[in-house]
């Protein structure tokens, strides 16, 4: 029984693991970038593929006649609650299309 309770509480601190997949989050084909994003919960701990991030970005970039995305920055916007007790975050990233 404290096996469990111990258990119950290490995941509660820890939160579980969730995979996310980049959404189309923008773009611009003047300023040549291209912004990905994914969501969370309070308790998530988000894992993201950072290889399929870029080459989604780099797949939008040929669409501007440019063939490859370098990552220009990235930020994270509560979307519920405040940033004290965000309830569901976004996260989001900007990549540059660059020859």
């Amino acid at each position: 029984m404290q096996r469990f309770l111990f258990i119950a509480v290490l995941m509660s601190i820890t939160g579980c693991t969730t995979y996310k997949l980049w959404n189309d989050a923008g773009s611009d084909s003047d300023l040549g970038t291209v912004k990905l994003s994914y969501e969370y919960r309070k308790f998530e701990n988000p894992m993201v593929d950072e290889r399929a991030g870029v080459e989604m970005a780099r797949e939008r970039c040929k669409d501007f006649g440019l063939p490859n995305a370098q990552r220009k920055g990235e930020a994270r916007e509560c979307l519920s609650g405040t940033p004290e007790d965000c309830s569901k975050w976004r996260v989001t990233r900007e990549y540059r299309c660059v020859k």
